[in-house]
């Protein structure tokens, strides 16, 4: 008797009993179990098997649960990749910079056919417009040709910038390629590059632990976290946006512009104003053009 070892009281499941070398039995759970195994009782034991016999425990610990997940998931990931992207070693940010441009250049980026003076012209215009903003320095600004893509432009977590040419044709004129440059120097700043993937990362072994699978091949794993990434992502597009609004501003630059070449933008993508939808990674269009054209239009544009 001393030899069998009694598995711990799980609400109405069979109770498990072994020995050593002599294999297993499974029994419905009795009080003689207790009596012809006695044990210390513990506080916790006690407490755990009171509640895992009531339902309305269970339902308000799995209520209780799932909301302290939501807030951790929703507020303290975003804060602590926040914190974790601020203090990222530059080497990191240009080692994950550099597999990212490899990538891109393997499978998207050719040689831009810009003239050089056009791309001089848009450097001089894009370094006036950073000029004495937070990681200012570390923003430098690259064509490239990217027919797969269309007209876009991408910032990475080193500060460098790319810019396609088919978004340079794209535009009616430079203020509203200026405004494009404004919303990616608002990724740089607020280090999105970096957030999102630690907030992305979090939000993966977060919920393959809950669904016990740290693998993410499930489906159970893989939605979750395309719905709550994507939640993020749209709220660093938002925060370049109003990034990009008030640069413009400061800068003399009407934020209509950036309204303007997002309507290009969706037209050359095929998407109608609004059709973006909650899992998209940014907010709806509408809301971006909208909120751009209501912003106070500033005084007469610099050059």
């Amino acid at each position: 008797m001393d030899e069998i070892e009694v598995g711990e009281r799980l609400g109405a499941t069979p109770r498990v009993l072994r020995r050593d070398g002599h294999g297993r039995i499974e029994c419905p759970d009795s009080p003689q179990l207790a009596q012809w195994f006695p044990r210390p009782a513990g506080w916790v034991e006690a407490v755990a098997d009171w509640l895992e016999r009531r339902r309305l425990a269970i339902l308000a610990a799995a209520s209780v649960t799932a909301l302290l997940a939501f807030v951790f998931l929703r507020v303290g990931v975003p804060w602590v990749a926040e914190r974790i992207a601020a203090e990222m070693p530059r080497a990191v940010e240009a080692e994950i910079s550099r597999q990212a441009v490899a990538l891109l250049e393997r499978a998207h980026l050719a040689p831009s056919r810009l003239p050089e003076a056009r791309r001089r012209v848009l450097r001089q215009r894009f370094a006036r417009l950073v000029e004495g903003e937070p990681r200012h320095a570390d923003m430098r600004l690259h064509f490239a040709r990217a027919p797969g893509l269309g007209a876009n432009a991408l910032a990475l977590p080193d500060g460098r910038i790319y810019v396609t040419d088919e978004l340079v044709a794209l535009a009616a004129d430079d203020e509203e390629i200026l405004a494009v440059l404004a919303h990616e120097a608002g990724h740089h700043v607020h280090r999105h590059g970096m957030r999102q993937a630690i907030e992305s990362s979090s939000v993966l072994l977060v919920v393959g632990l809950a669904f016990g699978d740290v693998s993410g091949s499930s489906l159970a794993v893989a939605l979750p976290t395309v719905l709550l990434s994507s939640g993020y992502s749209r709220g660093h597009e938002r925060e370049a946006d109003a990034y990009a609004v008030a640069l413009l501003e400061r800068r003399g630059i009407p934020p209509q512009a950036f309204a303007r070449i997002m309507r290009g933008l969706a037209a050359e993508h095929g998407e109608s104003a609004g059709a973006i939808g909650y899992l998209s990674t940014h907010p709806p269009t509408a809301e971006r053009i909208k909120a751009a054209e209501g912003a106070r239009r500033g005084p007469a544009g610099q050059d």
